[in-house]
């Protein structure tokens, strides 16, 4: 018998009407399958993920937060060996040292929340890709998101979707931070902030990658419903 990663008892839901294919990733008769079945509501739910449920943020938080220092030191790193390799004497701005140090700081904190709505931005840049409908939307005090009601994604395009700001962010952050080491200190709390905000994605990847190879996943605001195609078992 096979488990699948879900928070909740999964009841019997034979009839699934009102969805649309967001892929590009099938083609030909494969697509036509998932067509007809989401046309006929021919699915039932294998798994059911809320990120945000109570008992799951004590470990996200967590998780967040090591996130956060592992990509302060990753990109610090980076950062240190490009100021040696570029010879590079001290950061630009305002001669006064506290000046510095205190624009330092609220730079990179306008980084971190400028980095936040990139960060969905690109979910719904991959959404689009994959012939999607993303939308966007706050939980607040502080939480932006980008989700794609109403439509499914196959497992590989699902997980694309969840990584693609991880990637493409952090690609973009150590390209920024080798050519320009001292530019790349105002930016270093964004980029390292970029890595804590993916906690959810790395979930999401992790437990979509142990769904079966047809699984077909719909996002919602705080996580995601999974169907195969075929009868209630």
């Amino acid at each position: 018998m096979n488990t699948y990663p879900q928070n909740e008892t999964i009841e019997a839901a034979p009839q699934v009407s009102g969805l649309r294919l967001a892929s590009l990733l099938l083609r030909g008769g494969a697509r036509r399958r998932v067509v007809a079945a989401l046309r006929a509501g021919n699915l039932r739910v294998i798994s059911r993920t809320d990120l945000l449920a109570p008992s799951r943020l004590p470990a996200l938080a967590r998780d967040s937060l090591s996130l956060l220092v592992a990509g302060g030191a990753f990109f610090a790193i980076i950062n240190i060996i490009a100021w040696d390799l570029h010879g590079v004497q001290a950061l630009p701005g305002p001669d006064s040292t506290f000046a510095r140090l205190f624009l330092l700081v609220v730079v990179n904190l306008i980084a971190y929340s400028v980095m936040l709505p990139l960060h969905e931005v690109i979910h719904g840049i991959t959404i689009l890709l994959l012939v999607g409908r993303p939308r966007f939307g706050l939980k607040l005090p502080f939480a932006a998101y980008c989700t794609a009601p109403n439509q499914v994604f196959t497992r590989a395009g699902y997980i694309a979707v969840a990584l693609a700001p991880l990637v493409a962010l952090t690609v973009i952050g150590v390209v920024i931070t080798a050519l320009w080491p001292a530019w790349a200190t105002w930016l270093w709390f964004g980029f390292a902030g970029n890595i804590s905000g993916a906690v959810g994605d790395l979930m999401t990847a992790s437990e979509t990658r142990r769904l079966p190879h047809g699984a077909l996943i719909e996002d919602n605001e705080a996580g995601y419903t999974a169907y195969m195609i075929g009868a209630t078992e």
